[in-house]
């Protein structure tokens, strides 16, 4: 066991290096003052950092340049305090949390080494991954406490140290990123489920799938137990509930005052929007789920039921380009491209949605079945957090949806398989590691000098440290 821990620790020393390897060329270059990721570090978080830098040790909450609760600026502004600097020794600090990041998703994976290295490779590729990793953005910081939420959830053996672990890293996400006060629902799923790892023969890859009735039928045996825990872990979760409800009167708003006439409205497209970036990924994952695709061909109703579902969340909602309603960048680029259904629907949402879900259902029919509630029950939460935000972007998806992947496809159990199998599952998420990485790399070469925006407060950096001229 002791070497098989250390050797995770090896694959994640090396994943953390690949992410600084590309990183540090970037932080010491010109380049940092270009790009979107450079616009927001220059409008906004940085101009935060520097003033709760002058306002310390009362920092003023009320209006500040960021629609994100205050924890990541007010940690940089601490040391910033302590030993004043630079804005690239800010950077530099501010990577620690996409470290940190990495290394708890790699020692997070169950499996072999070669698939915990290839698994990660996807993540540290992804621009949305890497460029919060270089400039001063608090995305990693979020996905960090994220992913450490979903990880005690999966491992904590005793209620105690759900209840305090989770109260603590539920506050500290919640303090980050308000918007992901959906984990509190992993933390009542995992008291709810318990922490019992036997699992019946109808959990074997090589058993045909029970009943949706079956599964949900199990949930709600022993149900004084469940509640006893249930409250408990409630009750954890308070103080992250209480700490929103303190913003949620300061600002009279879920965010600053400053911006709630911009950041307001929902994107009923989101679940959609979420199907077909999992579909998109889906070609090089599918090895991982065969098994789960065979167990699905043999449940043709629920199959049906499955891929009629995603469609009507294609069609029912409007799922066009639109940048006025939030649906822009990413794989919304590609939509603007294709023309569309009655000026409603999406082609390319509904095609890859419905793969998506194909793919997501193969794989969750893989796991250990308290396990894959808890994946389940982590990405019903976000995707519903994520439909009342007015901003249905790639950067806010795309971190979580991989890291959800390398997850599922990590725990997932497989039948006798052939060896082109096995290879696909090294070679899948390897190429899409290179396809993103390519992207990343090449986003950052063509970039623009970013610029000084009316909502953000950009002289303040240029005032802290002139800019770089390429």
């Amino acid at each position: 066991m002791a070497q098989r821990t250390s050797r995770a620790g090896l694959i994640a020393l090396v994943v953390v290096a690949l992410f600084y390897a590309a990183a540090l060329p970037v932080v010491f270059s010109n380049n940092i003052a270009e790009g979107r990721a450079a616009a927001d570090h220059l409008n906004y978080h940085e101009p935060v950092v520097h003033a709760f830098t002058e306002e310390w040790p009362r920092p003023d909450f009320s209006n500040y340049h960021s629609a994100t609760t205050p924890l990541y600026h007010l940690i940089l502004a601490g040391a910033r305090v302590t030993f004043d600097p630079s804005r690239r020794g800010l950077m530099l600090l501010a990577s620690a949390f996409t470290a940190g990041l990495l290394a708890l998703l790699v020692l997070a994976l169950p499996g072999t080494n070669p698939q915990r290295l290839t698994l990660a490779l996807p993540i540290v590729g992804s621009m949305y991954v890497l460029f919060p990793g270089i400039w001063l953005l608090p995305d990693n910081a979020a996905w960090l406490g994220v992913l450490g939420i979903i990880v005690l959830a999966l491992r904590a053996r005793r209620l105690a140290t759900l209840c305090i672990a989770g109260s603590v890293m539920l506050l500290a996400l919640v303090l980050t990123r308000q918007i992901h006060l959906w984990a509190a629902g992993v933390l009542w799923a995992a008291a709810w489920l318990g922490s019992s790892e036997v699992e019946s023969d109808s959990d074997s890859p090589a058993a045909p799938l029970p009943s949706p009735i079956t599964l949900v039928r199990e949930l709600f045996t022993c149900i004084p137990a469940r509640f006893v825990r249930l409250v408990c872990v409630v009750l954890a979760t308070l103080p992250a509930t209480l700490a929103l409800v303190y913003f949620l009167r300061l600002w009279d708003g879920l965010i600053v005052p400053r911006y709630q006439s911009v950041y307001h409205g929902w994107n009923p497209a989101t679940p959609a929007f979420f199907l077909a970036i999992i579909g998109s990924f889906a070609p090089f994952y599918a090895a991982y789920a065969w098994t789960g695709f065979k167990r699905l061909a043999a449940s043709r109703v629920l199959l049906g039921v499955l891929v009629v579902a995603a469609i009507c969340l294609v069609i029912i909602p409007t799922t066009t380009y639109d940048v006025d309603a939030g649906r822009k960048s990413g794989l919304w680029n590609l939509v603007k491209m294709v023309p569309t259904i009655a000026g409603h629907t999406s082609p390319v949402l509904l095609v890859l949605a419905p793969v998506g879900m194909v793919l997501l259902a193969g794989l969750l029919s893989q796991v250990p079945r308290r396990a894959g509630w808890i994946f389940l029950g982590a990405m019903v939460g976000f995707v519903a957090a994520q439909t009342f935000s007015p901003e249905l972007w790639q950067r806010y998806h795309e971190p979580f949806i991989l890291i959800m992947l390398a997850l599922l496809c990590a725990h997932s159990r497989h039948g006798s398989d052939s060896q082109v199998l096995n290879v696909a599952r090294i070679l899948g998420p390897v190429l899409l590691a290179v396809a993103l990485g390519v992207l990343s790399a090449y986003t950052i070469l063509t970039d623009t000098p970013a610029a000084s925006l009316r909502s953000g407060d950009f002289e303040r950096s240029v005032e802290f440290e002139p800019l770089p001229v390429r």
